[in-house]
């Protein structure tokens, strides 16, 4: 048995996240890094609390055997302090407004702060640590590649900047005994350092800071730029698409008028003049007859797969939505076709979502429709709803002629038909699936497909309960 996931796009083109601006990320991407930053942050506050509470609970002279001064309250003071600033962070992030309207600017000022009062902590750190007796000053590389990663140059220079005069400040103000001497090692805290060696590391220590900043912001620079490139390409494409499809549609439309009058003129052949046609005739009108009936269906997916993709998702009718009552509609829809199928629907389960009450009809509509036409004659259509924990599932299910492992991942593109399915049923549109890819686009369902060939066609459709369309519209109209 094969199987295919239809995920929803991460976030319609419509409804893409607003610009940082020329040089920055985001504001969601900010945000995930800025909620990313805090979950860090905890790791460093359980090592200073490891190390606090190792000094307190540990005899000093076990520490002084492993070359190591008792560190005294010092760690467990930082680990307070950085908690508290941990906690202030995340009471911000969550006060920012809703996911969809977040401002650029309030998340950019809490990845300022959180990387301003670390830089404040690290260096009280490094001081305490030996800030020339061991490699800790290299940490601020940390927060130096994160700052190239987040901001643009100018800004992820300030951050350089700003680490090179904490670091250069508290080695300089040591060598010169404005500050006691501190390590964690018993030799660092004997005499006073010496200010030649003290040059000797810090200068170099600085210089390479700064060449790592110039490597990492301008290949941070290149990326950015590339992907503004990138992402001013895909808008071109995007509309270049919007433009062929509003073509397509004109197009489209323009064929109803032709193909109305065609059916019309064959419905008063077969009603006026049916029995003074000679059978020969009447052959070729009945194929005629059929043709049109196929393209009429066609145009109709067309004209509806046409409005799907142009409706803006601000003009989405997001409510509650009972799919019982929703799919019992369909049913009543569908069951002349059943009938001359002579297939059952059987519809099991209830629940609410909130969603687009049009779209997801015209998405249950084409999934029944291909399940019953599809079916032996004689078979059972399932329809089950199932309620989970923050998503509904609807399992529709046939028994059918099913599709092979290697068409099923393209079988939501446009106007595909598999050879089976053809012969099948040769008038299909070959659209029915793509109008359910682009409602789930739309509505930001997941599809998952699961088939065998010769035993049947199941489909989950996965609706989450949230009202994230909700918001997704609201955000949309501000």
């Amino acid at each position: 048995m094969g199987s295919f996931r239809l995920d929803p796009a991460s976030r319609p083109q419509d409804a893409a996240p607003r610009p940082a601006g020329a040089d920055g990320l985001t504001s969601a991407v900010l945000l995930h890094n800025a909620r990313w930053f805090t979950r860090i942050r905890w790791s460093v506050v359980a090592v200073l609390t490891g190390f606090g509470a190792a000094g307190i609970l540990f005899d000093p002279d076990l520490l002084m055997r492993f070359g190591l001064l008792p560190p005294g309250l010092w760690p467990l003071t930082m680990a307070i302090i950085l908690t508290l600033l941990n906690v202030w962070s995340i009471r911000w992030i969550r006060h920012l407004p809703s996911r969809t309207s977040y401002p650029w600017r309030g998340v950019a000022a809490n990845i300022w702060f959180q990387i301003v009062s670390d830089l404040l902590v690290l260096t009280v750190l490094v001081y305490r640590i030996g800030p020339t007796e061991t490699v800790i000053a290299f940490a601020y590389l940390f927060h130096i590649t994160l700052a190239c990663i987040f901001f643009g140059r100018r800004d992820s220079l300030a951050v350089t900047t700003m680490s090179a005069a904490l670091f250069l400040a508290t080695v300089f103000l040591e060598a010169m005994a404005v500050l006691p001497r501190a390590g964690i090692f018993p030799h660092a805290s004997l005499g006073s350092p010496d200010l030649l060696r003290t040059v000797t590391f810090a200068v170099p220590t600085v210089f390479v800071w700064f060449v790592v900043w110039y490597l990492v912001s301008t290949l941070s620079d290149s990326v950015r730029r590339r992907d503004r490139e990138l992402d001013a390409a895909n808008t071109r494409i995007v509309r270049a698409d919007e433009e062929m499809n509003l073509q397509m549609l004109r197009v489209t439309h323009d064929l109803k008028a032709p193909f109305s009058g065609i059916e019309s003129n064959i419905q008063i052949l077969k009603h006026s003049y049916w029995e003074q046609i000679p059978e020969s005739v009447r052959e070729i009108i009945g194929k005629i007859d059929a043709r049109s009936m196929t393209l009429r269906a066609r145009i109709g997916d067309i004209l509806t797969l046409g409005s799907l993709r142009s409706a803006p998702s601000a003009q989405q009718g997001v409510g509650p939505v009972n799919l019982r009552a929703l799919l019992d509609a369909v049913f009543r829809d569908l069951l002349g076709l059943a009938q001359e199928r002579k297939v059952a629907i059987e519809i099991t389960g209830e629940a609410s979502v909130v969603s687009d009450t049009r779209q997801l009809k015209i998405l249950f509509s084409n999934l029944i429709s291909n399940a019953i036409v599809y079916s032996l004659e004689g078979g059972t259509v399932e329809v089950g709803i199932e309620e989970e924990a923050n998503r509904v599932s609807v399992r529709v299910a046939d028994h059918g002629i099913g599709i092979s492992d290697k068409a099923l991942p393209q079988v939501f593109e446009d106007f595909y038909r598999t050879q089976e399915a053809a012969s099948f049923n040769p008038n299909s549109t070959g659209l029915g699936l793509a109008i359910v890819r682009q409602v789930a686009r739309n509505l930001r369902l997941t599809i998952e497909v699961e088939s065998e060939q010769g035993k049947g066609t199941t489909f989950h459709v996965l609706i989450p309960k949230n009202d994230e369309l909700k918001e997704e519209r609201t955000w949309r109209e501000s």
